[in-house]
């Protein structure tokens, strides 16, 4: 039985991400296994609301402090980096619901036990046609597409007037497909971030209905503090809340296997080892230096959004800056708990070889890249960011 609305939203994103971690670790293997989360790992999440901390709060959303959201993040990630992917990317797909009409987004997101994917990769055409659009395409790497029941998917908007590439003046909008409409490719064969279940997925000729359609120059239908927060720096940071995550596994690991690995009258240890205690007094003063900047920053978008006030460009490049240096930095320390562990970190057995094979995954991700960085430094020098998403 899943819970109401009302109840799934009295629990903190922290506290229910805390109450998902014995489940996860519990399924680990399964879900590397199935390549997609385990079936009693989905139905724990459902039950726990995390999977719609995106939404307004009468839908079961959690329309409160975004760090929370992060520390959910991160948390899960800890447990198993496939589980903080998917409710991160599950949160852009509910985000995006702030642009459809109140009526639209009550049928979109009324059901509880619904899971949602979402590519913002323009991989498909929509055709305008009377009432709506046609819309044809297939998309690659649509996380968590075999669980989920609706789809949010960039396309490509054709029709007399309008271009029929990519480039100057395309007209990009959002689309609301229902799984019915989906086929899923086979294509998710990877090493990290095995569990995300991130294959190809494709449209064939459906009708979407004009309301389903959005992009986001869209009049936003619920006006809260969390509905105006940006969504491409706070998708960077929760990216970043990953790699913490991530980080902070493979950290944990290591210091379990030094407690485990004593042997009397054999010396050295691994604990006993100066580059082993190096690395663990290393990795946990960045960890918090790192999680502490990125809390930070988004704290400060987080009064602005509840004061109404419009960002500065300098407020935005803080969250940027901090998330790309925060998953930049841990990627970088897992590689060194790696190094340095020595043969242990080869065997699946311990998590510093999964969290070796995720955070390299995690880096991948557009919304992560150096250039944001770059885009940062634009707007601290006076100059004004051009990126895309830098603002939105």
């Amino acid at each position: 039985m899943h819970k109401s609305l009302l109840e799934i939203r009295t629990n903190s994103p922290s506290d229910a991400s805390n109450e998902i971690h014995a489940t996860a670790i519990l399924h680990r293997d399964e879900t590397e296994n199935l390549r997609r989360l385990a079936p009693k790992l989905v139905e724990h999440l459902k039950e726990s609301g995390l999977f719609r901390m995106g939404l307004p709060k009468f839908l079961g959303g959690w329309e409160d402090n975004p760090v929370e959201v992060l520390k959910a993040y991160e948390i899960l990630s800890c447990s198993e980096a496939a589980v903080g992917w998917s409710v991160w990317n599950n949160h852009l797909a509910c985000t995006f619901g702030r642009y459809l009409d109140e009526e639209s987004m009550k049928e979109v997101y009324k059901d509880p036990s619904h899971v949602y994917a979402n590519s913002a990769r323009p991989e498909g055409v929509a055709e305008i046609v009377d009432g709506g659009y046609n819309v044809s395409g297939r998309w690659t790497l649509v996380s968590g597409c075999e669980i989920s029941d609706w789809f949010v998917l960039r396309c490509l908007v054709t029709g007399e007037g309008l271009p029929s590439t990519l480039g100057p003046g395309a007209n990009l909008k959002l689309f609301f497909i229902p799984k019915e409409a989906i086929e899923v490719v086979d294509t998710w064969h990877v090493g990290g971030l095995k569990g995300t279940g991130s294959h190809d997925v494709v449209v064939d000729n459906h009708f979407v209905k004009e309301a389903y359609a959005v992009d986001f120059d869209s009049p936003v239908a619920i006006d809260n503090p969390y509905s105006r927060l940006p969504i491409g720096c706070l998708n960077s940071a929760g990216n970043a809340a990953i790699a913490l995550g991530i980080f902070k596994a493979a950290m944990d690991d290591l210091v379990r296997i030094c407690f485990e690995r004593v042997t009397p009258g054999k010396n050295p240890d691994l604990r006993d080892r100066d580059r082993i205690q190096s690395v663990v007094a290393k990795s946990k003063t960045t960890l918090s230096a790192l999680r502490g900047q990125l809390h930070n920053a988004v704290s400060v978008i987080w009064e602005e959004a509840k004061k109404e006030n419009t960002y500065t460009d300098e407020q935005l490049a803080d969250v940027w800056s901090a998330s790309v240096q925060a998953a930049t930095i841990a990627r970088s320390m897992v590689t060194e708990i790696y190094a340095a562990a020595g043969t242990v970190s080869l065997y699946t057995e311990n998590r510093i070889e999964r969290a070796h094979r995720d955070i390299h995954a995690v880096l991948q991700h557009g919304i992560i890249q150096p250039h944001w960085m770059n885009q940062a430094g634009m707007a601290y020098l006076g100059i004004k960011p051009k990126g895309a998403m830098f603002r939105i």
